[in-house]
């Protein structure tokens, strides 16, 4: 849905970065009119573990609750962006590269999810799902967002207030130190390994720029597990 704050625009489509603002903004409205105290927005190229409601709220809100973090119901509450997703095995840049030939002929067999039949043929411990949330500087990506319902209202202020005539996409406007988290006084954090991972190969955007011989936008975890099954 086209924002309020593009109204004035009646002669043209909305550009790439205009669609993302309202598309944000219009995601966020729909969270705060439910009235619900969080909100989980996710983009069309996500997955969750089967138990990722569990997992959820036992890792990361309850915890968070504990910890003072996340207040629902207090306009004060410092919280500014969560991430569900680790952005951890990047193309472009990072040691963690699925095609970089050292991560994945080593560190890649470590960190790769297991399911629990093939970690009884390794001798290993059953899976046990276990996360952190930690504080992390990374200003790309919407893959999926937790908000409170009071985090959500402001970020919509702040984004209608950047949105005409925007410098940058919606993402860095909400992620990056510098803008949103700054105006809560709260560092983006994420959580780690992925509760939520990325199963895109490329964004649309970049279908055609490629970097070494793959896409440019390949983000994944590979630390991400669906299901661990039973023995």
């Amino acid at each position: 849905y086209q924002d309020e704050i593009y109204s004035y625009i009646k002669n043209r489509s909305l550009d790439f970065r205009e669609v993302f603002i309202s598309d944000t903004i219009s995601g966020l409205k729909i969270c705060i009119q439910s009235g619900l105290p969080y909100c989980v927005m996710m983009e069309e190229d996500a997955v969750v573990p089967v138990d990722f409601m569990t997992l959820l709220l036992q890792q990361v809100i309850e915890p968070l609750e504990q910890q003072g973090i996340l207040q629902t119901g207090n306009e004060t509450s410092s919280m500014s962006i969560i991430s569900l997703y680790s952005y951890y095995n990047l193309v472009f840049f990072g040691p963690h590269r699925l095609h970089y030939p050292r991560y994945a002929k080593n560190k890649y067999k470590t960190d790769r999810s297991k399911m629990d039949i093939e970690r009884w043929g390794l001798n290993l411990l059953p899976y046990h799902p276990e996360f952190d949330v930690i504080d992390k500087d990374y200003k790309y990506g919407t893959v999926a967002m937790l908000y409170t319902r009071e985090s959500a209202i402001k970020l919509v202020k702040y984004l209608q207030k950047v949105g005409v005539e925007p410098i940058h996409n919606a993402d860095e406007f909400m992620n990056a130190d510098e803008y949103f988290p700054s105006i809560m006084g709260a560092k983006r954090k994420h959580v780690q390994p992925s509760l939520v991972n990325h199963i895109g190969y490329y964004s649309e955007r970049m279908s055609d720029v490629k970097a070494r011989g793959m896409f440019s936008q390949l983000n994944t975890d590979s630390r991400f597990m669906f299901d661990a099954g039973k023995l």
